[in-house]
């Protein structure tokens, strides 16, 4: 009877949300532009997509290559599910789900799996912020306080990897923290 419960509870949070979210769409606009979309763009889209998960299926091949040697082609299905699962549940799960069915089909521990995702996630942030430098003094119209809130962020992020590559290379000194 709970489980009911918290399954009309979250049906109700979700449609008044969907509602705050939708109240001011004109529908007759979405129609007119669901009519006239040019959908062969899709095509294209689709294809970018994939190549872009198999080369990070490439990429996540590589690193796991030191715990067990994965061929591409049976890892491939278990990045596009955890990046199903990021598009489905919150707060990255997929991460999470991506982890546990590598567990279960090629038998690599979660912890080590998590790991490499991380490294993975460190390694993406810091092309995101070499991409963000890089374009930063090309686009002089951004206002100067989102220029210091973007530069701060990443100061912090630099920071913060700084902070994690002294413990990774000294684990014993802070093995009490």
């Amino acid at each position: 009877m709970l489980k009911r419960w918290q399954f009309w509870l979250g049906v109700a949070i979700s449609a008044v949300f969907m509602y705050l979210a939708l109240r001011e769409l004109d529908l007759g606009e979405v129609w007119y532009y669901v009519q006239h979309g040019r959908y062969w763009w899709l095509l294209p889209s689709v294809g970018i997509y994939f190549f872009g998960v198999w080369a990070r299926t490439w990429r996540w091949h590589y690193m796991l290559r030191a715990l067990k040697p994965v061929p591409v082609k049976r890892l491939f299905p278990v990045v596009c599910i955890g990046y199903m699962g990021n598009n489905i549940y919150p707060a990255r799960i997929g991460e999470l789900l991506r982890a546990y069915v590598l567990r279960r089909k090629e038998e690599i521990s979660i912890s080590a799996s998590l790991a490499t995702i991380l490294v993975e996630r460190i390694f993406d942030g810091v092309v995101m912020l070499i991409f963000v430098f890089v374009g930063l003094p090309l686009v002089p119209s951004i206002p100067s306080e989102w220029r210091t809130f973007v530069i701060g962020f990443s100061l912090l992020f630099f920071g913060a990897l700084i902070v994690f590559f002294v413990i990774a290379a000294s684990p014993k000194r802070f093995q009490a923290i």
